[in-house]
């Protein structure tokens, strides 16, 4: 009778929430997992008013800003930008896109995207992040569907088709304030110093082409970096001129320009852009045949004068391991090693690919840990989740 009894009660208080407080039902819901948040919309019409009151979204946020700034930062991963080839996966892998298994707010199947449209034995790739948000296609080359999407809510819509029907082209993302702009540029021109550029908007629901000026006719745009969006700007390595190209499409005269790479870089290749906290960094690995291997960090010092502070250049032979399987590979200086992302909220962490794992490298301590075996890609992108989860604005198209 008293286990009848019990189970009553705990029904009761799952149900009946009558007798509680607006203004304690919401500081409840308020420390709910971001995670969850959405899906406890469905719970009853009041969790779903007071949850989509715009009150409830600024108070979630500041209440995760207020805890981050005195303890942790804001969750993160690396997502795998491209499974090629499919034949060679495990089928574990052709859904999965987290890189990371630390984090339980990435885990599975939050971060599937086998919820949008793609080719049979293709899966989709992701172009681009920025502010919680994805954009997607189901191809690499010919791209002609994109689409945004918010793995954590699993919202997504499809972008019309663009104007332009190119082999190969360069994706620039940003999302804010509720809006978000596309940009194509083609990844290689020989002509002139004039191209044309695709921009797409949310507000008005269109693709726009313009003519734009490019400081050289022969540029080549590095399609295997993620492009980076920083201080309101776009950025992708270029890899003929040794430069960054970086475009503002909030600007209606804006036009492409060349920022100057690090004076002493060695690498054309082996190299990539990222942000952490805040500050704008160029990271590679030196792509010598014969000899001993450097991991080099900058960091932009000054944006207007394009002036960039060596922060770290690392003999990779002084690094360790309490791993035996990493060990054993150290010494060896031909061995291959390619950088693949930087940790977006500590200056000393470096992720790369060595050995057929990814490994983070802490440039302070030279430890290596492997973080994952079995790695397959030599492409990632980094994630951070925003405080509150963003709605994709709904198409007016």
């Amino acid at each position: 009778m008293s286990e009848i009894l019990k189970g009553t009660l705990a029904e009761k208080i799952l149900i009946d929430d009558y007798d509680v407080p607006d203004w304690l039902l919401t500081q409840i819901l308020l420390r709910l997992p971001v995670k969850h948040i959405f899906m406890y919309k469905c719970v009853s019409r009041r969790w779903f008013t007071l949850i989509s009151d715009p009150f409830f979204a600024r108070s979630y946020a500041t209440r995760i800003n207020d805890s981050l700034s005195l303890s942790t930062s804001q969750p993160w991963n690396l997502l795998f930008r491209y499974l090629f080839e499919v034949r060679i996966l495990p089928s574990s892998m052709i859904d999965e896109r987290v890189a990371l298994k630390q984090f339980q707010d990435f885990s599975l199947p939050g971060f599937s995207l086998n919820y949008l449209p793609s080719e049979q034995d293709c899966p989709i790739k992701i172009l681009a992040s920025s502010n919680g948000l994805l954009l997607c296609s189901e191809s690499f080359y010919w791209q002609k569907n994109y689409y945004i999407c918010n793995p954590l809510i699993r919202q997504w819509i499809a972008l019309p088709k663009p104007l332009q029907a190119l082999q190969s082209v360069a994706i620039g993302f940003i999302s804010k304030n509720d809006r978000f702009n596309v940009v194509r540029i083609p990844t290689a021109d020989n002509s002139s110093n004039i191209l044309q550029l695709e921009t797409f908007s949310s507000e008005t629901g269109q693709w726009h082409c313009s003519m734009v000026h490019c400081p050289v006719p022969d540029y080549y745009i590095k399609t295997d970096c993620p492009v980076v969006h920083y201080n309101d700007r776009l950025h992708w390595l270029e890899f003929r001129h040794s430069k960054i190209l970086t475009y503002n499409p909030d600007e209606e005269t804006s036009q492409l320009q060349f920022m100057n790479l690090p004076n002493g870089k060695e690498s054309e290749h082996l190299s990539l852009l990222g942000v952490s906290r805040g500050h704008f960094r160029y990271f590679e690995v030196t792509d010598t045949c014969q000899g001993p291997r450097n991991l080099c960090v900058w960091v932009l010092s000054d944006n207007d004068a394009q002036e960039w502070c060596l922060q770290y250049r690392i003999r990779f032979s002084d690094s360790w391991s309490d791993q035996d399987e990493l060990n054993k590979f150290i010494p060896k200086y031909n061995f291959f090693i390619f950088p693949l992302a930087l940790h977006p909220h500590g200056f000393d962490i470096v992720y790369l690919g060595y050995g057929g794992c990814l490994v983070s490298y802490s440039l302070g301590t030279r430890k290596l840990e492997v973080v994952r075996r079995n790695f397959y890609s030599h492409q990632l992108l980094v994630f951070v989740l925003p405080p509150w989860p963003r709605r994709i604005p709904q198409p007016s198209w």
